[in-house]
């Protein structure tokens, strides 16, 4: 729909009827008018009449946390798969899923009946040794001295024809590859003439294609300031015309927005052209602006399009350039590889020769003396054969009959520690395979959080972090953890690089003796999530302070005096309903649960605080406004510390109880939007004050 066609016609009937010189005189003059009427009636008007408004806020203490967040999920540290040392069906299970054994206690057991046979074939073969020899052993010796006679005779009738043929055809193709290499270094050397012309032209060609882009980048800027010029006359007229058109307030933004969004175009014509039955006035504007945008955005995609080809053209043209100079100029790596290539070639060549005229001379004496004695040797193996088994041969035989019956123990699996049967992997009646995963043994009570950190967050996380695991399948049963080892070696999925990250959870009453150090961490996580997640954990809320609602009932009783560090006070009354029984129960989570996991990096407390919203940057300062009275503004400088993202720690230039002043476009904005004794104090219409808004 939003073709150039329309606008074409126009602007070939106004060459026709008055000329391109005086149509393109009136546009510019036009455009001009237009702007300067836009400013004066629209941006001028609006610089005056915006509206400010500033939030007086008292500056109190607080806590800052730096945070680093990750995902996990928890893992058995001590597990194993035990499996059979043997091969064999499962003949018996024991044991079922989740059943807690003991260290030493029988599992399952295979079918030992083939093991049994093995060890009766055993005892078998050692009665036979002892009743030998047999006749099935003296014809294998006797095959044995057939054997070494042929090879005997082989090494005598050495070289065959077969073989010296094979070796010439081997002589043959390291002499090809000999001359191959020499022609190759001298083309290196003495490039030929027509290899030279062809990367001329190559050259050539690079050039010629840069000049012709740049050409075009040049005719298409005029395309783009033509069709700019088009688009602020259909703007204007848009927006001059007192019909009803849809999305004004959009088109008429300012030359600085054009061209218009695809999507705001699609509005209008589906307004003007479809669903609200607009007259012919309004249809032509809206028509016209479309078709002129339209073009406008073309134009700038032809110019991204012939840069994208610029580019390909210089590195075509680079690439021409190299490969001319390397053939002219070759380096010295080339020189020194081509000759290495021919000089291995020439020893290739060396060494076949050799090869062809030690096959020529026949089998070595050493190696017909060597294949005499072999047969000499089998010789005298049989004729010792006939006399009976030989010792040796004996003491093998009943090794491998203890190893048999060995083998028959194997079939009992054992657990190797107490814990829990986690998984069963066969049935009975299964074949299961020597060192086959039979059976997952865990013990739950070493149970951790394993962190998969980027490479990012693996030069963050240090040995001892304390952090907080939110598990998606108990989403207000947060818990504690401590990183306890990072691993240096990396992880690759799929170009994905992590780092096994392993922490331990913190149970029990050992939550006291670290209660001062995630207090940050929990406030933290209370502010930024609005009480949300914590608001179970910690009632009460943050603001009547964190250890208020999670140790409630007073600190005077239910615990001796001195387990909460800090002094923070004389005991504990733990009842049924306190939050912190989730921290000091033992229970430990599942494996496999996945979850969110929020390490404390560094933080700060009851140090002086304010929304980061009010700080005010000037060249190399930091300010913040204290006074506003009538037309005068005062700041004063200050110094920041650790930051949160909402709130910023101030090192100087504020003390607790200051008021300060913090700029707000938006009049709607409640007193308690900041902190409890904030509050609006004034509006500034039309000029404002004398000096300006403040600096941001």
């Amino acid at each position: 729909m939003q073709d150039s066609n329309q606008i074409d016609l126009l602007i070939n009937q106004g060459q026709n009827k008055i000329g391109k010189k005086f149509i393109f005189g009136l546009l510019i003059l036009l455009g001009i008018v237009s702007v300067f009427l836009y400013w004066y009636f629209f941006i001028s008007t609006k610089e005056e009449t915006n509206e400010i408004s500033y939030i007086e806020h008292t500056v109190s203490s607080g806590t800052i946390a730096d945070l680093l967040i990750a995902s996990g999920s928890t893992s058995i540290e001590k597990k194993i798969n035990l499996s059979f040392a043997t091969s064999g069906t499962l003949n018996d299970i024991l044991v079922t899923e989740g059943d807690q054994v003991e260290k030493g206690q029988l599992l399952a057991e295979l079918d030992s009946s083939d093991l049994k046979n093995s060890y009766d074939r055993s005892n078998l073969q050692l009665k036979k040794l002892l009743d030998m020899p047999s006749d099935e052993n003296l014809k294998n010796a006797q095959y044995l001295v057939s054997q070494s006679e042929k090879n005997l005779n082989d090494l005598l009738d050495y070289p065959s024809i077969e073989q010296l043929k094979s070796a010439e055809e081997l002589v043959a193709q390291a002499q090809a590859n000999f001359i191959s290499a020499q022609e190759n270094y001298d083309e290196l050397l003495n490039p030929s003439v027509t290899k030279i012309d062809s990367v001329i032209k190559l050259l050539d060609q690079s050039k010629y294609s840069i000049s012709n882009i740049n050409l075009l980048i040049e005719k298409s800027k005029d395309s783009v300031d033509t069709s700019k010029i088009l688009l602020i006359e259909s703007v204007n007229k848009y927006c001059d015309s007192q019909n009803n058109l849809p999305f004004k307030e959009a088109t008429c933004s300012g030359v600085e927005n054009l061209p218009v969004s695809r999507n705001i175009t699609d509005k209008i014509l589906n307004e003007i052209f479809i669903c609200c039955n607009a007259n012919q006035t309004e249809m032509n504007l809206s028509k016209s602006f479309i078709n002129a945008n339209s073009n406008y955005i073309s134009s700038l995609g032809q110019i991204n399009v012939y840069k994208v080809q610029l580019k390909s053209a210089n590195a075509s043209l680079k690439d021409a350039q190299n490969t001319y100079d390397n053939l002219l100029t070759p380096t010295k790596n080339d020189k020194e590889r081509l000759a290495f290539l021919e000089d291995q070639a020439e020893i290739n060549l060396q060494k076949r020769l050799l090869s062809l005229e030690e096959i020529k001379l026949g089998s070595k004496v050493k190696d017909i003396n060597l294949a005499k004695e072999n047969l000499e040797k089998a010789k005298f193996s049989f004729e010792t054969l006939k006399n009976g088994a030989d010792v040796n041969d004996l003491s093998i035989q009943k090794l491998l009959s203890t190893q048999a019956k060995e083998n028959i123990s194997k079939t009992k699996l054992y657990a190797t520690f107490s814990g829990q049967v986690s998984s069963i992997n066969s049935k009975t009646g299964e074949f299961i395979g020597s060192g086959q995963n039979f059976v997952t043994l865990s013990d739950l009570n070493t149970i951790e959080m394993e962190i998969i950190a980027s490479e990012a967050e693996y030069v963050e996380i240090k040995k001892g972090m304390l952090g907080i695991v939110t598990l998606d399948s108990k989403p207000l049963s947060p818990l504690i953890i401590e990183v306890i080892a990072i691993s240096d070696v990396p992880n690759v999925q799929q170009g994905v690089v992590t780092y096994p990250v392993r922490a331990r959870f913190i149970r029990g009453f050992e939550v006291i003796t670290l209660l001062n150090q995630f207090i940050p961490l929990l406030e933290s996580l209370s502010g930024s999530l609005g009480g949300g997640m914590l608001e179970g954990m910690i009632p009460g809320g943050m603001g009547g302070g964190m250890l208020e609602g999670m140790i409630p009932g007073g600190m005077g009783r239910g615990m001796p005096e001195g387990m909460i560090p800090g002094g923070m006070g004389r005991g504990i009354d733990l009842n049924s309903d306190s939050p912190l029984l989730s921290f000091l129960s033992d229970e430990l989570p599942a494996e496999g649960m996945n979850g969110t996991v929020t390490l404390l990096k560094e933080s700060v407390q009851d140090v002086v605080i304010i929304p980061t919203d009010a700080l005010i940057a000037e060249r190399s300062l930091t300010k913040v406004l204290i006074s506003i009275e009538e037309d005068n503004f005062t700041y004063v400088e200050i110094t920041t510390g650790l930051s949160d993202g909402e709130n910023i720690e101030i090192t100087s230039g504020l003390n607790i109880g200051d008021k300060i002043y913090i700029e707000s476009d938006d009049e709607s904005i409640q007193s308690d939007s900041i902190d409890g004794s904030a509050s609006i104090i004034g509006n500034f219409m039309e000029s404002g004050p004398r000096g300006g808004r403040p600096p941001r």
